[in-house]
């Protein structure tokens, strides 16, 4: 595996939609590269590292890694709770060994700037970017408080309906910061202090990665070569994708990327698929995730905070339709190394969303 030439790959979000997806990586150096992401970095070599980088309070200790942590269940970094001098906790967001993230800059800056504007995001207290194969890019973070919605709700289901307004109030807050450009921010401007999207439109940045995506579908028989043609289509001549409205967006904006206190949102983590957008498009994201009877509390919450957009019920389909594209796409070729039970429920959960948004759009 030539991590050199993947890494040059993996790296550029330039015609990335959502970067899980898009990234240029076959299955099976997917595989790979995330298989023992965990096992392959030692917290002795982090704690030596990173205490070359932090200036004043050190880091005394790293907590035991635990795989069952709600720290742990991402699918993309190994995380760490690190303990500094000081008595803080802090949290440290690993790349696979010799694999360059990229964006670590970006997703700072993000948080940073949601942090200013009064949301519950965090500070970042190192950035180090790969240096050789054998070397870790990382990201050391303030460690917020509260569990995360998905733990708390495990415990206390009577708070759901509650927490999904207060996260619908939480999103409208962010999608009052504006950014200039769309889709995936460039990393090099976000190390100058600029959040700035790699695409001039909305409609380049939903269109990025479309066209493999509906092929991927097609080639695993998720859907016919015709209706394919026809989502295309409805992409690249659709009149709601000239809008020049560009928000933060977080993207991953879900019940394990929000912690709570059981009462209001306490802290908003993972921003690495943090992109410049449309505010429906996030709306659409959040409601893949979830059954249908959920957007009505978190539709109140949102609009509680800020008047309902134009065209919205017709951008909402829209999006989501191109959200399950992408959702679908990652994972069937997660499903060509990953063979779980709820993978394929996940999958089935989309076949039948893109069933519906069919008949919605008449593409049959």
């Amino acid at each position: 595996m030539d991590l050199k030439e993947i890494n040059q790959r993996i790296s550029d979000r330039s015609e990335c939609f959502y970067w899980q997806t898009d990234r240029k990586v076959s299955s099976e150096e997917t595989a790979m590269i995330w298989k023992d992401r965990h096992a392959a970095i030692t917290n002795e070599e982090l704690l030596s590292k990173i205490n070359t980088e932090l200036k004043n309070d050190k880091l005394a200790y790293i907590k035991a890694f635990d795989e069952n942590a709600q720290t742990s269940l991402g699918n993309v970094n190994s995380i760490r709770v690190g303990v500094l001098e000081s008595g803080k906790e802090v949290i440290i967001r690993c790349h696979p060994k010799g694999v360059r993230n990229g964006y670590f800059y970006a997703e700072s800056l993000a948080s940073q700037i949601a942090l200013e504007n009064g949301l519950p995001a965090y500070k970042t207290y190192c950035i180090h970017e790969l240096e050789n194969e054998e070397d870790i890019s990382y990201q050391v973070i303030e460690k917020l408080n509260g569990d995360t919605v998905q733990f708390c709700l495990k415990k206390h289901l009577e708070k759901e309906e509650q927490l999904v307004i207060e996260m619908g109030k939480t999103m409208a807050r962010l999608h009052k910061i504006k950014v200039n450009g769309f889709g995936p921010f460039d990393n090099e401007q976000a190390k100058n202090g600029n959040l700035k999207g790699v695409h001039k439109s909305l409609k380049d940045s939903i269109n990025a990665g479309l066209e493999e995506n509906l092929e991927r579908l097609v080639t695993y028989n998720i859907l016919t070569k015709e209706i394919a043609d026809k989502m295309k289509t409805l992409f690249d001549d659709n009149e709601l994708l000239n809008s020049d409205i560009s928000v933060l967006i977080h993207n991953d904006f879900a019940d394990w990327n929000l912690l709570t206190d059981s009462n209001k949102i306490t802290g908003i983590i993972d921003w690495d698929e943090c992109v410049g957008g449309h505010p429906i498009q996030e709306i659409a994201c959040w409601s893949t995730f979830f059954d249908p009877e959920r957007i009505k509390p978190f539709l109140k919450g949102y609009f509680n905070e800020v008047p309902k957009y134009d065209n919205f019920d017709e951008m909402f389909e829209l999006m989501r339709l191109r959200y399950i594209i992408s959702k679908m796409a990652l994972r069937i070729k997660r499903y060509t190394y990953e063979q779980t039970p709820f993978l394929k429920s996940m999958i089935e959960k989309g076949e039948k969303h893109l069933e519906e948004l069919m008949d919605i759009f008449n593409l049959r």
